[in-house]
């Protein structure tokens, strides 16, 4: 309990830390770059991020999975991700030209190209960084790993004041990665450079090609706004998107991915001793639920005016779909952790089958959109409907190897749920009474409060509902001694 309760913090402290770097690059950027300019190199960086499943090929996953992890098995491990590295280079040297020709900007060659570099540099880290989470060594990547985010948003953001325009961007990804590389140097040397060899080439490649499969249809997938969206309508409306979507990905991405560092090797040692997995897991799941929900549902009551004060006004037509994709990221709360489950009890069939069908799902969806829509509302509402579907088809899957209980997981929902309106109440009041007149406040203000009221109301939540989140590892042990001593009846003092 206690490592894991180590791991989780250090976790939510790196991604807190790159969190609060990304909404600072995000402020900074929105306001020195156009949304022509984000657009065009997030259409760029999809293209880039589906060479990078392929770049991967699961050996991180082999190696931080792999019982007998021999010395040959490692230098296996980097030559492969070399060879594959310094292919993609090259492959997107080549495809460039007809990338940007098919956008009809010759920009993206150069975006490109040079972001295609990252590739020659990443596998002189990769094994390391596996070896890091394997061992859950993460003080070592939280050192790395927040420096390459300080490095890199610091260049976007100089060269952004510099006039460079969108490829601030560009180079800001090259610095962050040459420091992630550094920071693996530092810390083991003898793992930046290994003897190549392809002995046992055959093991690692009956696990990678499993998750690798999986993973491409679900980049594709994840990217399919980005392209689709930049083919019919243009960047301009890719940006607009993307901020509605980052907003959501602030939790759904940034805070679960920090959730998941640890909860897939809870998961697995929980499997190995035989405890109740799935009581655990519906405990993790009810946790998740009581921060996302209210989370998603204060996000949607001032969705322009977060968009106003973290972009300013120029992305004002991003507000109507941050509504729709925050109900999303509500509903993937209550499945996103569903492989590690399946992964943890060694089930990488299921959770491939459910990620590729999923992901197949929304795929369709969005291709729907494009060609009977040219607005971005139905690609929003696409978007939802999309994570509906899944929430049942990652539940078919999961069921096949742990049974549901069902009457504890809608008891933790029902809870979190009851914990959202509590937590709601106050910020709504305050918006009906601003919206009808009758009390006038400015933006920050507003927002301010409701943040505030919001905050006490989820506390006092926490009790009134009885919540199980209180009795969680990533609950402070202070906050939970002066709940208890407020809540505990007089005659008990």
């Amino acid at each position: 309990m206690t490592n894991i309760r180590k791991s989780l913090i250090i976790s939510f402290a790196e991604r807190y830390l790159l969190i609060i770097l990304k909404l600072i690059s995000f402020i900074v950027l929105a306001r020195l770059l156009t949304p022509e300019d984000i657009g065009l190199v997030s259409v760029s960086v999809a293209f880039i991020g589906l060479a990078h499943i392929v770049r991967d090929f699961g050996v991180g996953s082999y190696l931080i999975q792999e019982k007998d992890l021999t010395s040959e098995r490692k230098r296996t491990s980097f030559t492969i991700t070399l060879i594959i590295g310094v292919s993609l280079f090259f492959v997107l040297q080549l495809l460039s030209p007809y990338i940007a020709d098919f956008y009809s900007d010759q920009r993206m060659q150069y975006v490109i190209q040079v972001l295609s570099f990252n590739f020659l540099l990443i596998p002189f880290n990769s094994v390391t960084l596996a070896l890091l989470r394997r061992e859950m060594k993460f003080s070592i990547m939280f050192a790395i790993n927040i420096s390459a985010a300080i490095v890199g948003t610091a260049s976007a953001v100089t060269l952004a004041a510099l006039d460079v325009g969108y490829m601030s961007l560009v180079w800001s990804s090259i610095a962050s990665t040459a420091t992630t590389c550094l920071g693996g140097l530092i810390y083991r040397k003898n793992e930046f450079w290994m003897r190549p060899t392809l002995k046992d080439w055959r093991r690692i490649f009956n696990f990678g090609s499993q998750a690798t499969a999986a993973n491409i249809i679900t980049e594709i997938s994840m990217n399919a706004n980005d392209l689709i969206v930049g083919r019919v309508l243009g960047f301009a409306p890719v940006a607009i998107i993307s901020r509605a979507q980052g907003v959501m990905y602030l939790f759904q991405r940034d805070i679960m991915s920090a959730i998941r560092n640890v909860a897939y090797p809870g998961f697995a040692k929980a499997y190995r001793e035989k405890t109740d997995l799935e009581g655990i897991y519906i405990r993790t799941i009810s946790a998740i639920t009581a921060i996302a929900w209210p989370f998603y549902a204060l996000l949607s009551l001032y969705s322009l005016e977060f968009l106003r004060i973290l972009f300013g006004p120029q992305w004002d037509a991003a507000s109507p779909l941050v509504p729709v994709f925050c109900l999303a990221g509500a509903i993937a709360a209550m499945w996103n952790l569903h492989p590690q489950v399946l992964m943890a009890m060694g089930r990488i069939d299921l959770s491939t089958k459910a990620v590729v069908t999923v992901q197949l799902v929304r795929l369709a969806s969005i291709i729907t959109c494009a060609i009977f829509f040219d607005t971005l509302m139905p690609f929003a509402v696409a978007f939802l409907v999309a994570f509906i579907i899944s929430s049942f088809i990652h539940e078919h899957f999961k069921s096949k190897a742990l049974k549901t209980n069902w009457r504890m997981k809608v008891d933790g929902l029902y809870r979190s749920g009851l914990l959202t309106f509590i937590t709601l109440s106050g910020p709504v009041l305050l918006k009906i009474l601003n919206v009808t007149g009758t009390i006038t406040l400015n933006m920050y203000f507003t927002v301010s409060i409701s943040c505030i009221v919001a905050a006490i109301s989820w506390l006092i939540g926490l009790q009134i509902t009885k919540h199980s989140i209180i009795n969680d590892p990533i609950f402070p042990q202070k906050l939970k001694t002066v709940l208890e001593y407020k809540w505990r009846s007089p005659s008990t003092h």
